[in-house]
């Protein structure tokens, strides 16, 4: 089974008022870094798609840029950003499926820096174990929450999204069938929006 990586890392980071990838949660490892190494720490990811805006530097990722010696990292800018989330998981499927249609996309936020390795392959598993599946995706209560991944069936339905929800309205669809995956703890779903989220993750972190 080919699962290809998408990591959305083209916000705007309007709440955090500067951009958010490069803010360190510890010395030398920014923010985007973080989230992006733990990607590519999951050996069952043939490629990982960084999805960014058109004018990013990239300097938020040269830690990991510097340790992938497979090849397996590409970027791919979002010249549609500032239209939605929509936009980004769009294009990042599109780089994907540039080297050869995948059997599913595993997405993730690139202000979700305490997912894990470990975490990816349970998502991985339980979409293995039961093909019939459209998605498996991480349980927060009743929700469907990213990381998920997506199966082939839901890509026609990706590249017709617009706005700002990315895949949340394809997850709650009744008409899909899904896994939901309980992660070991709930830290996995803290993501950094503002100033306060950015002191509390480094204080996890540590």
């Amino acid at each position: 089974m080919r699962i290809a990586g998408i990591l959305l890392a083209a916000g705007r980071s309007r709440r955090m008022g500067r951009p958010k990838l490069s803010l360190e949660l510890a010395p030398g490892r920014p923010l985007g870094a973080e989230t992006l190494g733990r990607m590519l720490a999951c050996p069952r990811l043939d490629r990982v798609v960084a999805v960014v805006r058109p004018d990013d530097d990239l300097r938020w990722a040269e830690p990991v840029r510097a340790a992938d010696r497979g090849g397996r990292l590409v970027f791919a800018a979002c010249e549609r950003f500032a239209e939605g989330m929509a936009f980004s998981l769009r294009r990042g499927l599109a780089e994907a499926e540039a080297f050869g249609t995948p059997d599913a996309v595993l997405v993730a936020l690139a202000d979700q820096p305490f997912i894990d390795a470990e975490l990816l392959d349970s998502l991985i598993e339980a979409y293995a174990s039961d093909r019939s599946l459209d998605f498996a995706a991480c349980r927060d209560g009743e929700e469907a929450r990213p990381p998920a991944l997506l199966g082939a069936s839901m890509f026609g339905p990706i590249a017709r999204l617009v706005g700002d929800r990315g895949a949340r309205g394809l997850l709650a669809d009744p008409r899909r069938k899904g896994a939901l995956v309980e992660p070991r703890s709930a830290i996995a779903f803290v993501d950094i929006d503002t100033p306060e989220d950015l002191k509390r993750a480094v204080r996890l972190r540590r």
